[in-house]
């Protein structure tokens, strides 16, 4: 059974709004995304990091709350067998009618970016909206407020979707999702680590004992698994090393944000020129105080051997 896949983020500052749009437009490394066929993406709506936030900033209202979400991020899709079995011409209904959706629920002057992403394992759309009221009050909350809110959403989807073959998830359910690429990953290993265990052809002597003739198998499969099993027990320490410092990792990159949020989100409301001027004058400005700091030692350094006290 086929289904019709809805997900949508907000996104509350500049600097998220403009790290996500370059991940949609490919304007930084994406790894999960094949860059040979990144050239046949689609870009409705605007094509450019740049372009999209020229549009959101036109939008935006002058007078909004501080933790206002400025946009909501949304990925349209549909499992992976119906890609592979659906006709080009119901791929394109599909894209076209998500987009339809989208438009009926905010407002087509709302969508800023409807991109469809085809260099990854499975085609799907990203959508990028500005939740504006139609009386011109920023609120993600009127349009994605809450967990009823999202579940109608994506059952009014799904049904958009119906004439497709495609129907809603379990509703309720909490089964946890697992992405296309990672499956794929799953099963992709599942087939290189297969293990081939074949049984020593018998002997006349080992067809008179089947007991003797059992262990001697046992004893092969266990001298044929040990490497393996090896190998595993190494990769499960790594992995467990790899997960502590990742851990740590982690905690020190919240620490890092929390520090450059007002600094990144400064910077994602200016052009690149401005942005490129901005960052000349810190690096100017942080040159002149390592010198001004070198200068302070070498005093120091100086008063010192004069007997005097810094």
């Amino acid at each position: 059974m086929a289904y019709a896949i809805m997900r949508c983020k907000k996104l509350a500052t500049l600097g998220c709004v403009a790290a996500a749009l370059r991940h949609c437009y490919r304007e930084r490394p994406t790894h999960n995304a094949d860059p040979q066929r990144t050239p046949d993406n689609n870009h409705l709506a605007a094509g450019s990091t740049d372009q999209a936030m020229g549009q959101l900033r036109a939008l935006l209202p002058e007078r909004r709350r501080k933790d206002a979400v400025l946009a909501v991020e949304y990925m349209f899709g549909a499992s992976p067998e119906w890609w592979r079995e659906a006709t080009q011409e119901q791929q394109e209904k599909f894209l076209l009618w998500a987009r339809n959706w989208l438009e009926e629920k905010y407002g087509a002057d709302r969508v800023i970016v409807a991109t469809i992403h085809r260099d990854e394992i499975s085609p799907h759309m990203s959508a990028f909206v500005v939740p504006l009221t139609q009386d011109g009050r920023l609120s993600a909350k009127e349009f994605v407020g809450n967990r009823q809110q999202l579940t109608a959403d994506q059952t009014t989807f799904a049904a958009r979707m119906g004439p497709l073959g495609l129907k809603r998830g379990l509703e309720g359910s909490k089964a946890r999702h697992t992405s296309i690429r990672t499956y794929y990953a799953r099963v992709e290993a599942a087939k290189r680590h297969k293990a081939v265990l074949e049984p020593p052809e018998p002997s006349i002597a080992d067809r008179l004992n089947a007991r003797a003739y059992g262990q001697k198998v046992a004893q092969n499969f266990s001298d044929a698994l040990r490497p393996r099993l090896a190998e595993l027990e190494a990769k499960e320490q790594a992995l467990s090393d790899a997960r502590e410092m990742a851990s740590q990792a982690r905690a020190a990159l919240r620490q890092q944000a929390l520090r450059l949020a007002p600094v990144l989100d400064a910077l994602s409301g200016l052009d690149q020129v401005d942005q490129e001027q901005v960052l000349r004058l810190v690096s100017e400005t942080s040159q002149a105080l390592k010198a001004q700091r070198r200068e302070r030692q070498a005093q120091r350094s100086r008063d010192k051997g004069r007997g005097w006290s810094p």
